[in-house]
Formats: C-alpha cells, structure tokens, sequence
C-alpha cells in the first residue's frame, strides 16, 4: 500500500506542489562508492543508476549547485532556483574518480568530493573497510575480541552474516577512543581472524591519486578535506582532533595549490563530533562543515552542521527527497493517537 501511496505523492510532486509547500529547501546527496559492475567495488550503487538520477534531473530542468553557490545562498541571502540539489562523495577512492565523476561530467554537473589524505597518500585505509576486509576473508567461525580501551566484542559468523558482523563491529568501534585503532587492526583483529593483512591497499580500496584530484579540480568539481585518517572525532583528544582537522587542509591546500574551505566530518553522527570539534574546524579556516544527518538545508542552518541524505538505490526515494515530499511529511503535525502511517518513510 505505502508503495502504491509513494508512487502517486511522486507523480503529484512532478507538479512543483510540494516545493511550493515547502519552499527554500535544498537537497544535499551523500554518496560513497559508485560501480561499474566489473570492478569488484562494493555497495549497490552503479553507474548506470546514477546516470538515471542525473538524467531525470537535467530532464526536468534542475540545477546542480557548486559549494560557492550553496554559501552564497546560506550567508548572503542569494537566491536560488527552486529546483536546486547538491552532490558529495567522501572519501576519495579511485572509483569517485574513474566511475562517479565521470558520470556527472556528461551532464556537466557539480560533484564534491571530500577526501581522507592519508587515504590519497596511501599511507592508510579507512579503519572501517579494514573490518570489512577481514570479515570477508576469514575462514573462523567465532572468536573473541579484546576492544581498545577495554570490553570485549564476540564474533559467531556461523549465527549471524558477514553483513552483519561487519556492521555490529564497526559500531563497537565507533564508540570507543580510536586513537590507536589502526594498530589494534593489524594487532587484534586480523590475527585473532586469521587473515594476513595485505603489504599493499587492497584493489577495491585504492584510492585516486592527487593528480586526479587536481583533474577533478580542473574539470570544475570540489575537493575538500574529510580529515587525515577518517577516525571519529569525538573519541580523539584535543590535539589528536587539531592534527586531524588542520593537517588534512595543508595537505589539500599542498597539493591542488588552494585553500580548502568545506570540511565533512568522518561518519558523521551527533555523537561523531562535538563541540570542540566545531570550534577546531572554525579555526582552520573552515566556512562550511557537513554531517550525515538526513535533512534539507535551508536559510539559517548551521553552518557547520549540515546536513546531507544518502543517496538512495531506490528511485522512488530518491524522487520522494528531490520532489520535497519528504519536507511536507516533516510538516504533518505529530499529535497524540494520530498516525502518520499513511505517510510512506524511506
């Protein structure tokens, strides 16, 4: 039924009925790793549904919004077509280069790219798709895990999936001090798994190279700093979130020769950064600061708290974000013994 209901609110919000309701509310699009389908990249977001997105957007006449136009529109007051939508990708693998950016080029539309420096040096790779890694390549059934910092973490892969494992660690891990958590990888986890860890960053998790970079930079897209490592910010101490925050802009700025003034914290949470973390990221030099919350931005947000939808693999929720019929739900007043359940969520 919410199916039926969803198809139909899209179909009335091609009309511009729901952006009129809802009106200076912009979409910001969160994506991470985007597929050709030969290249072994994981998740589900292929190229070619990408293409379809950005195809119905140019289609339907909207525009795709640079940072500049989105501060301009946040600190100045300047306005902006109504059908207006953003687009990031964190992290910097080769495939943001090589698939994603390549996608957006033919339809001459703005891509941001927020990049882990370490990940672009190849000194690392993001401490979460090591989980993944690991998991995905062991042969033990169950095992215990000594967490940093104290507490364990059981792993039976013969109860629950890999998928699931993957996840259920990862957000073990988000809650504790990560200031050692790339050595406690290559010291607990991948020994207690049993999987030797790879000498070189492994073919689905390279990275693009700073040259891409400057290509991208070139070609009229962002490239902004996602901070040095990836580790969550809120579980660093002071100057472990300075050289985070700092370090991760000189890099950008060493190597495309331009100040960075976007910054996207890593994972993204309320609870991933905190207030320390703001002021820190006011210090750099930042103008603008995203998190993963998913919401519109709109006139008097924080600017250094905004926040961005993931992209969804679905089209109708896609449509139900872009159309703005997710802001007129938001507008359906909350009242006791009234449901809202004729509303489909995504």
């Amino acid at each position: 039924m919410k199916s039926v209901i969803l198809k139909v609110a899209n179909i009335i919000g091609e009309t511009g009925v729901y952006r009129f309701l809802c009106p200076g509310r912009v979409p910001v699009f969160m994506l991470h790793r985007v597929t050709d389908g030969s290249d072994g990249i994981p998740g589900d977001m292929t190229a070619e549904r990408l293409r379809g997105y950005l195809r119905y957007l140019s289609s339907r006449g909207y525009s795709v919004l640079t940072m500049d136009q989105l501060w301009q529109f946040l600190n100045k007051g300047t306005s902006i077509p109504s059908k207006s939508v953003m687009f990031t990708i964190d992290d910097g693998f080769s495939d943001h280069h090589d698939v994603a950016a390549q996608v957006f080029d033919e339809f001459g539309f703005p891509l941001n790219f927020f990049v882990i420096t370490g990940l672009l040096d190849e000194q690392l790779w993001p401490w979460d798709d090591q989980i993944a890694h690991a998991v995905n390549h062991t042969k033990i059934s169950a095992i215990d895990l000594q967490l940093p910092f104290g507490g364990k973490y059981s792993v039976n892969l013969a109860e629950i999936s890999v998928r699931r494992t993957i996840r259920e660690i990862r957000n073990a891990l988000k809650v504790v001090n990560q200031e050692h958590i790339y050595q406690w990888l290559g010291a607990e986890l991948y020994p207690k798994l049993e999987v030797d860890f790879p000498d070189t960053i492994p073919r689905e998790y390279r990275p693009m190279s700073w040259d891409d970079a400057r290509s991208l930079k070139k070609r009229g897209h962002g490239v902004y700093p996602h901070t040095c490592s990836h580790r969550i910010l809120s579980t660093l101490t002071l100057e472990e979130k300075q050289h985070e925050i700092h370090e991760a802009r000189k890099r950008v700025e060493q190597e495309l020769a331009d100040c960075p003034d976007v910054f996207a914290y890593p994972t993204g949470r309320p609870s991933d950064y905190d207030r320390a973390d703001i002021e820190e990221v006011k210090r750099a030099g930042f103008k603008m600061a995203f998190n993963t919350v998913p919401d519109y931005i709109r006139a008097g947000c924080s600017q250094y708290e905004l926040p961005r939808f993931s992209l969804p693999e679905n089209t109708a929720d896609f449509l139900q974000i872009v159309n703005r019929f997710e802001a007129l739900k938001e507008k359906v007043p909350r009242q006791p013994n009234l449901s809202r359940s004729f509303l489909p969520t995504r």
